[in-house]
């Protein structure tokens, strides 16, 4: 059986840097043997999280929809990578509703609060593109902040974040 990747996939500019790279990245993996998927965040329909936490115990959202539908096939993925832009040193927020609405997917809450991961054994890529040139795109914390994101929502969740792919100074890059 084939080793899965998924791709999700959050940049709004079909063909820009992020696209291309994940674009890459399903290519190479496909020619090593993998089962590649990639999902485009911004084309999905999907609730918000409402915050009303029944997932918490019941295991399953209240809302059947693209994102319910996303998160069956991130459990069912052995990589995970994660392709988004920065948007004001973060992800943009399609991506961030995506994993609000998955939450009881990647962890669980032990007595104290405490986060219990879920997706041991998974691991996890970012890529992601600024247009903030190197070094100031670290040092102004845009791409450092969207891999602090990323990585903190792989770590509560046991995925392990194998590879950043991190292209920045991409402004002369943008259609016009």
């Amino acid at each position: 059986m084939n080793k899965k990747l998924l791709i999700l996939q959050a940049s709004p500019r079909k063909g820009g840097n992020v696209y291309r790279l994940a674009q890459e990245l399903a290519d190479s993996y496909t020619e090593k043997g993998f089962e590649t998927e990639m999902i485009d965040v911004t084309s999905l329909h999907f609730h918000d999280c409402v915050a009303c936490m029944k997932c918490r115990s019941s295991g399953k959202c209240i809302f059947n929809d693209d994102a319910d539908d996303t998160g069956r096939k991130i459990e069912e993925a052995d990589i995970i990578a994660v392709a988004s832009p920065v948007w004001w040193g973060n992800m943009p927020g399609h991506l961030k509703s995506l994993f609000d609405r998955n939450v009881f997917r990647f962890m669980r809450e032990g007595t104290h609060g405490i986060p219990k991961p879920i997706l041991k054994g998974k691991k996890g890529i970012l890529i992601t593109a600024c247009t903030t040139p190197f070094p100031f795109d670290r040092i102004c914390g845009q791409t450092t902040g969207l891999k602090r994101a990323v990585n903190e929502i792989f770590k509560s969740s046991g995925i392990k974040l194998v590879k950043v792919i991190s292209k920045s100074g991409t402004k002369s890059n943008i259609e016009k």
